[in-house]
């Protein structure tokens, strides 16, 4: 505790002993100065901004949150910016890092036993404490130790948690990677590989270090890595992101406002403070790059840049220019000398975040994206077009769900486009441009210009890059086209003849397969271990069932529950649980061999013994035959087609 408090509890004391020892007669005055002394006291409070703990209390053993000069944390808004302080407060932005505690651990630690490649895990709880005793390999002996470790940290609420452990080096604060992480939804533990699309990686390697080095990047405030290969001594303003990692660092702003009478009079005024950031009156360049530094492909500009944010943190400040500290990763432009520097490190570096054309392939990385969009580039879109940053009580929205996706109210609909392009908020002129009736998914702006392509946290999210349906793009890159992924029973044949005919977009050459042969089947069987999860999650994807039917699309997710990836077979999974006569399914993608192949027996029989399932002509698209049985030479035949290169999706 700083000296400031210790001063008011002092001076609150005095005056307490001066009342109670007045005289009865003289209560009302006491009480006068009671009052006066409880308000002196708030006020000293309001003004002690700086409530950080000495840097010798700090635990020891994991990395530390600590205000410096110029960052104060967010418990320095609460006082006057209540509001927007509750609104952050419930956000999955600040709960992105936490403390193991009680209240921030959501995964079961009740006795929990785990195994990973070979190594037995027991997750349990000591009281408060949250522990693994895990099993790791003695690079002596080659044999295996037992070592009881704490659980220190998380990172993830919302669609899962991971878990980071101190090693236990009293002069270090590096951590360790549990190699599970908690699925929020399924209330279950998997393999952090499985979480992940990526090659499952035989290692035990726990990752140590990767949260000081890496994740405290974008996972905290003002991060501060001082990290020197496995040791470390860590400190970030505050854990997840906070208040000033969008309004950049406090203290002039404190200071500038630490008089409440300067403070109410510039408020009451019409002048703006110019002692803080606020991004919404910023332009939708400078806005968007306060978003775009965590969310974009990129990287430190320079060595030395790089060795100085490893010591001071961030070079780069909430409305300043993001590209004087980052280079911006853009994939059509590989000739970047920063660039090829990345290449040369890492062969795979634009394949792992991109689709050959150069769009972002993954989540996360919006900003990326949104720089590519004539919106951006010829408009004035920014993130803040559609997203806000704080629940106003003014949105009829609950917070539950605007913290969701931050979302402003209703920007789920075509408002968001319509606000420019106005005439499509006629009826009329929607359906005649999307010949689609207005009220349905068809006509939604967001699903042919911002489709589910991307792919992150096990499931696909929409491009952020604004774009038209192309079937030649879509034969070009690999990367599904809006028609096809909603209307999953349709060839590319089809998408392309109806894109011609309502737009004029060129057909592009197409073999017997592709005209023939529903676009979504040839991803899902022959296309790469990305095309495979975005079509496994497409599946179940609810304007794709009711564009497509829900009757048919089984026995194909039943194909994927041996996918080489376990990314591919838990979304597969996921997507069979949800269609109907499917949800009792006994499917778990950790089965043993065996045990799959007897599910995927379960549901090809299941499905074969339900009635109205397709047939007639229209059902060869789908690879079923007039009577209405599986057409299971052309499946085996397309799928020992499977595109087994490497896929590693860096989220």
């Amino acid at each position: 505790m700083t000296w400031e408090p210790l001063l008011v509890i002092l001076l609150l004391a005095t005056v307490l002993v001066i009342v109670l020892s007045r005289p009865a007669g003289n209560v009302v005055a006491g009480r006068g100065i009671l009052l006066f002394a409880v308000a002196g006291c708030a006020l000293a409070a309001i003004v002690d901004y700086d409530r950080s703990p000495a840097i010798e209390d700090l635990p020891l053993m994991r990395p530390i949150e600590f205000a410096d000069e110029e960052y104060r944390t967010s418990s320095s808004c609460l006082v006057c910016h209540r509001s927007e302080y509750r609104s952050w407060h419930a956000s999955y932005h600040r709960t992105m890092t936490q403390l193991a505690t009680p209240e921030t651990v959501i995964g079961d630690f009740n006795d929990v036993s785990l195994s990973f490649q070979g190594l037995a895990y027991q997750l349990y709880r000591k009281g408060d404490e949250f522990m693994v005793l895990m099993e790791i390999v003695d690079p002596q002996t080659g044999g295996t130790l037992q070592v009881h470790r704490p659980i220190v940290m998380t990172t993830g609420s919302h669609h899962m948690q991971v878990y980071w452990f101190s090693l236990g080096y009293p002069e270090s604060r590096s951590l360790g990677m549990l190699p599970f992480v908690y699925l929020a939804p399924e209330e279950r533990w998997i393999p952090r590989h499985a979480a992940f699309l990526m090659p499952e990686q035989r290692t035990t390697e726990m990752l140590v270090g990767r949260w000081n080095a890496t994740c405290i990047r974008c996972h905290s405030t003002n991060p501060r890595a001082r990290a020197e290969g496995a040791v470390a001594d860590s400190h970030t303003a505050e854990f997840g992101i906070a208040c000033e990692a969008c309004h950049g660092p406090g203290y002039q702003h404190l200071a500038a406002n630490a008089n409440p009478l300067a403070r109410y009079r510039r408020h009451l005024g019409e002048g703006i403070d110019e002692s803080i950031i606020n991004p919404s009156r910023l332009d939708h360049q400078l806005t968007s790059q306060i978003c775009g530094a965590c969310h974009s492909v990129s990287s430190i500009k320079q060595e030395e840049d790089f060795l100085s944010w490893h010591r001071n943190g961030p070079g780069f400040r909430p409305g300043e220019d993001l590209a004087e500290t980052r280079h911006l990763v853009r994939a059509r432009d590989v000739d970047a000398p920063m660039t090829k520097t990345l290449i040369d490190a890492n062969p795979h570096y634009l394949e792992d975040s991109f689709w050959s054309d150069g769009m972002v392939r993954v989540s996360g990385r919006e900003y990326t994206a949104l720089l590519d969009s004539p919106c951006h580039q010829r408009g004035e879109i920014s993130c803040l077009s559609c997203h806000q940053m704080h629940h106003p009580s003014s949105d009829a929205q609950a917070i539950e769900t605007w913290r969701d996706d931050q979302l402003k109210p209703a920007m789920r609909g075509n408002l968001a486009c319509t606000g420019c392009h106005e005439k499509m908020a006629d009826e009329d002129q929607l359906r005649q441009h999307t010949h689609h009736p207005p009220s349905s998914a068809g006509s939604n702006c967001y699903n042919c210009h911002m489709p589910f392509t991307a792919y992150g946290l096990l499931k696909a999210t929409r491009s952020h890059e604004v774009d038209i349906p192309d079937v030649a793009k879509s034969l070009q890159t690999g990367r599904p086209n809006a028609c096809n992924q909603c209307h999953l029973d349709k060839s590319s044949g089809w998408a392309a003849e109806a894109l011609e005919n309502w737009y004029g977009i060129p057909q592009p050459e197409l073999d017997e397969e592709q005209k023939q042969v529903a676009a979504s089947l040839l991803l899902l069987l022959k296309g790469d271990a990305g095309q495979r999860a975005l079509m496994a999650w497409s599946y179940s994807w609810g304007p794709a069932l009711e564009a497509s039917g829900n009757n048919w699309q089984a026995p194909f997710l039943s194909v994927l529950m041996e996918d080489p990836y376990q990314a591919v077979q838990f979304i597969a999974g996921r997507s069979l649980h949800r269609l109907p006569d499917f949800d009792k399914i006994g499917y778990d993608f950790l089965q043993t061999v065996e045990e799959i192949r007897q599910q995927q027996q379960h549901v090809i029989d299941k499905w074969e013994q339900l009635p109205g399932r397709p047939s007639g002509e229209p059902a060869a698209a789908i690879l079923i035959d007039p009577d209405g049985r599986l057409m299971w030479d052309k499946i085996h035949r397309l799928h020992s087609q499977r595109d087994n290169r490497r896929v590693n999706l860096v989220e």
